[in-house]
């Protein structure tokens, strides 16, 4: 039996080898985490490795908007927000907060001047990983750091509509909002990061002095130097192939059950589905596999019991038209009437078929999912651009764009071709050949660039695609961000709207909505965006992704996958119980 077990380990190894080429080895310690103490006589030493395929560049204020692949959604592993998602279900509950303020137990109360209110009891004996005592003061000294424009915060949503907070003891966190919003008691951590006072007080004291940003952002706090409130602290960091995760005995919801975690940084999906397959990697979150290698993953890995994937409906995938005309290489492309023919060329529903593995449902008719509760408000608003190539010629042919000899559209005032680019990333690059061939067909000229890993998470060359980007946003509601202002810039260090998109109708649809409390307030705001978006094309929203994440065999984590949600949707991701992740 042992000689058995000896040559298939080493069968196991060279595959290993084999398959992972191109990326680096599994540790020596990653294996003891497999349960091959090499001391018996010693607790073995519980290691996870959870991978990702970004470019990481920091975590917090240093991290990057994006929640594609896979590092926004360790967030929760290595830091807490006030609130995150029930164990099975979307429900908010309390993290660092003992629970979810409510209206109807008086958390939440609305000012006679238009502000609300919400009061956050925090739990008692929440520690910073470095031991000291996170109390409100943290928390206040936290909204006037993230509401500083000019250190680019990258999730602005919810910081900028908050007014003033204090804090009356220290287990009791008060908040101030300049209106309504819908979100206010469900700030998770990408809402409203928590920043340590007794670290980052004085420094950020001294840049408010000389107005140098660049002291604090390149703090090596934001990285190997990394204090949160999570289970798991920062103790190795190495950007370009894994950084490491340990066990906080301290933890105020009890020592994690695994001893150690390592994010292994991957170059692309390939290289990632070939360790999912060579058993280097234990969990995968959300965005990093597209859905044929999701499906081919789950029917290998569930065929010999190595592992289980778990499917949900993510994020909406849109064309997001360039609307700095300094950048956008065709100034047509601006015209809303350009943009509605050019979305009578693409053919959603193929696109869906091919792309989400026969899942021609996921085409995008409306702005919602159709399991979202607000889906009726915006059903079927998208339908009139359905799939209609001559039409599409015969509307730019309206607007001065002819086909020539060889069917290329010139512009009839000065003969230039029409030309412009889709942009992605390494994640979707099977999208951008299909879209552009799409457009091409009707005589454009489509240039594709898909920007590499080292540049993902650089916002400045994010804001700078010069004709469409191919992207995506959360479930749910997480598309009418594309809506949202202000245009990203170097004075806000490019945090925001990286298309540029700026319309003040657009503003004030956005806080309707966001200031609606009641289902029916909701209802009529989400209809009045989806009108809004329908008649003026600000993205072009394609088709919804079939997504999954997935945990290896001998591994106990994603049980409370029901719960679980992209860090887009505002809380509670994937991770928000890494606590419970064990090795068995």
């Amino acid at each position: 039996m042992a000689r058995n077990r000896f040559r298939t380990a080493a069968w196991v190894a060279l595959l290993a080898l084999l398959l992972t080429a191109c990326a680096a080895p599994r540790p020596a310690s990653t294996q003891v985490g497999l349960g091959q103490s090499s001391d018996s006589s010693e607790r073995r030493t519980k290691t996870i490795v959870y991978a990702v395929t970004n470019y990481v560049q920091g975590i917090g204020l240093t991290a990057a908007s994006t929640t594609s692949g896979g590092w926004a959604t360790a967030g929760e592993i290595h830091s807490n927000g006030l609130i995150t998602s029930d164990f099975d279900s979307r429900k908010p509950v309390g993290q660092i907060a003992e629970r979810a303020p409510s209206i109807e137990e008086g958390g939440i109360s609305l000012l006679p001047d238009g502000r609300m209110r919400v009061v956050f009891p925090l739990r008692k004996g929440v520690t910073w990983q470095d031991g000291t005592p996170l109390t409100a003061q943290d928390l206040v000294f936290s909204l006037r750091f993230l509401s500083d424009r000019a250190l680019g915060y990258p999730t602005l949503e919810a910081i900028t509509l908050m007014d003033a907070a204090e804090a009356p003891d220290d287990n009791t966190f008060v908040l101030y909002y300049k209106q309504p919003y819908y979100l206010g008691a469900s700030l998770g951590v990408r809402l409203f990061w928590p920043v340590p006072r007794h670290l980052m007080e004085a420094p950020f004291e001294q840049y408010l002095q000389n107005k140098n940003p660049e002291q604090i952002i390149n703090l090596p706090y934001w990285s190997s130097e990394y204090v949160g409130a999570g289970p798991f602290r920062v103790t190795s960091w190495d950007p370009s192939s894994e950084i490491v995760l340990q066990a906080y005995d301290g933890y105020f919801l009890g020592r994690p059950k695994a001893d150690i975690i390592r994010v292994r940084l991957l170059a692309d999906q390939q290289t990632l589905f070939s360790n999912l397959l060579a058993g280097a990697v234990d969990v995968f979150p959300e965005t990093v596999l597209n859905a044929e290698l999701v499906t081919q993953l789950k029917e290998t890995w569930e065929a010999s019991n190595r592992g289980t994937v778990h499917y949900y409906a993510g994020s909406t995938r849109f064309l997001a038209p360039q609307m700095r005309p300094d950048v956008q290489i065709e100034s047509a492309i601006l015209d809303q009437r350009v943009r509605a023919a050019l979305y009578h060329a693409l053919d959603r529903e193929t696109l869906a078929e091919v792309l989400q593995v026969g899942h021609r449902e996921m085409a995008a008719y409306a702005i919602l999912p159709a399991h979202d509760p607000l889906y009726l408000a915006t059903k079927d608003a998208l339908r009139p651009y359905a799939y209609d190539p001559e039409r599409a010629k015969a509307m730019l042919r309206d607007l001065g764009w002819t086909p020539g000899t060889d069917g290329a559209l010139r512009n009839n005032a000065d003969g230039r071709p029409f030309r412009t680019a889709i942009t992605a990333s390494t994640s979707t690059t099977r999208d951008v050949p299909a879209l552009a061939d799409y457009w091409r067909r009707i005589g454009i000229e489509v240039d594709e660039r898909i920007t590499p890993p080292a540049l993902a998470r650089d916002q400045e060359h994010a804001a700078q695609y010069p004709g469409y980007e191919n992207t995506s946003k959360a479930p749910g509601d997480g598309i009418i961000r594309g809506l949202e202002g202000p245009a990203a810039t170097a004075q806000t260090r490019w945090a925001g709207n990286r298309a540029g998109y700026e319309d003040p109708r657009a503003q004030a649809l956005l806080l309707r909505y966001r200031s609606s409390l009641s289902p029916r307030e909701q209802f009529d705001a989400m209809k009045a965006i989806s009108d809004f978006i329908a008649a003026e094309l600000p993205f072009l929203p394609t088709y919804g992704q079939v997504d999954g994440v997935g945990v290896r065999a001998g591994i106990r984590a994603l049980d409370d996958h029901m719960g679980g949600g992209v860090p887009g949707s505002g809380y509670g991701t994937f991770a928000r119980n890494a606590h419970l992740w064990d090795v068995l």
